[in-house]
């Protein structure tokens, strides 16, 4: 398949389908994924309108390994999410006579085990957070109806501690050391500390600029910053900068240059960057470390062209460790990408050569001002004039070619129109 007429900064490892599975409207089979390491290994779970599907993910390749089906299975369905806590799986849906699942991930790569299916807390539910410190599911939407919150003391056994209905309904929730940032629909951003005997409110966002329907959001590792976005078309992604949780308030808002007619769905946040599934417009990443925020990266895993604006990429899951993202596409399955975190994503990665002139394994050089430009020229001499290196493509960054031999070297960067923007040197030593 071809795809990326919009690449930015990505390059596509691996992409799964299933061709036999029927699809549902819009020719949509597959929807939410979640990542996670066992043994080592990165792994990653994905739904379709059928069941769970189990990948193990090498270093540039995405390899099946297991599949396990829903209670509920129809073309129609569009909504399973995934968490994991300790050696399992959680897995809910959305539709029909639907269950919790939970799978063992222990015999990974092998084989997974179902070890529970069961309707007893709910049948259908539309997303699931697990608070890994203080062992809770949080389930959002249960039988359409506000939030449970679930003891995982029993990761097999999970026992209810809250049926909250304080908010009518709850799409999704990102939750940390018991509290909660509750995507509530048209009831805006709810947050609650619900590690007490009774939910406590801490802060409340329920009318904004341009609001639309509260659909899901991330906070930053650090604590630092939380984004959530609406799920409406024309909308903008919101970015908050946390301190008195009560008083909590929009910083700054940010999106494609074709916002307006276009969805974000789902986003995960490290420290410095946003990376966000974005529907019809496939994968985008943001740097949230500048005001206006900045396009970075992008990989448009959705090449036609509808009315529909919730085709495309549906779940976003990261592997910093490995400089992979993966995303979720309505259509056409699993991508695989790789990202260089180490360059993008770091206290330090506003330096540019000259301030790190020796070169070694991980010597990027990244032209800050620029690298949300597309089309940038790379070019690397020696001082004598000799073109070694020559980049001219869709990587606003040049990994700088460790072969070369030890000596001077001249860097230049110039635009999509061939004029200069920076140069400089840098030294390889022995």
């Amino acid at each position: 398949m071809s795809y990326a007429q919009h690449q930015l900064n990505v390059v596509l490892q691996d992409q799964w389908t299933d061709n036999e599975i029927v699809p549902g409207l819009e020719d949509a089979i597959f929807n939410d994924l979640w990542g996670f390491t066992q043994n080592g290994i990165n792994y990653v779970a994905m739904g379709s309108n059928i069941g769970t599907h189990f990948f193990q993910i090498d270093a540039e390749s995405i390899k099946p390994i297991w599949f396990e089906a829903g209670r509920y299975q129809n073309q129609h369905v569009e909504h399973r999410d995934f968490k994991t806590y300790k050696n399992y799986l959680y897995g809910v849906c959305d539709e029909g006579t639907s269950s919790l699942q939970i799978f063992d991930l222990s015999f990974l790569p092998d084989s997974v085990s179902k070890v529970y299916d069961s309707a007893e807390h709910f049948q259908i539910c539309h997303n699931i957070f697990i608070d890994t410190n203080s062992a809770k599911l949080y389930a959002s939407g249960p039988n359409n109806i506000g939030l449970k919150v679930l003891s995982l003391e029993d990761p097999v056994s999970p026992g209810l501690l809250h049926h909250f209905t304080d908010v009518d309904y709850v799409h999704d929730c990102y939750v940390s050391n018991d509290t909660a940032f509750l995507n509530a629909g048209f009831d805006g951003l709810q947050i609650y500390y619900f590690g007490e005997d009774e939910p406590r409110q801490l802060g409340v966002l329920d009318f904004y600029p341009n609001q639309g329907y509260n659909h899901s959001g991330w906070r930053s590792p650090n604590g630092k910053k939380y984004a959530f976005i609406d799920e409406t078309e024309g909308t903008k992604i919101r970015l908050a900068e946390l301190g008195d949780l009560a008083l909590f308030s929009i910083k700054e808002t940010f999106g494609t240059k074709d916002y307006q007619t276009n969805i974000p769905h789902n986003i995960i946040l490290t420290d410095y960057l946003a990376f966000v599934s974005y529907y019809n417009e496939g994968l985008r990443i943001f740097d949230i470390t500048r005001y206006p925020v900045k396009q970075i990266g992008a990989y448009d895993t959705f090449e036609k062209t509808t009315k529909y604006r919730l085709n495309g990429a549906w779940g976003v899951f990261i592997f910093p460790e490995t400089d992979q993202i993966l995303i979720s596409d309505r259509q056409s399955g699993l991508f695989l990408f790789h990202f260089p975190f180490k360059a993008f994503d770091h206290p330090n990665r506003k330096k540019i050569l000259e301030d790190q002139p020796f070169l070694d394994k991980n010597s990027f050089l990244v032209p800050w001002k620029d690298v949300d430009e597309e089309g940038l020229f790379f070019t690397i001499t020696t001082i004598h004039g000799k073109i070694i290196y020559d980049q001219q493509n869709y990587l606003n960054y040049i990994n700088i070619p460790l072969e070369i031999s030890p000596g001077v070297y001249i860097y230049n960067i110039l635009d999509a129109h061939g004029q200069p923007l920076h140069s400089g040197r840098f030294i390889k030593a022995n």
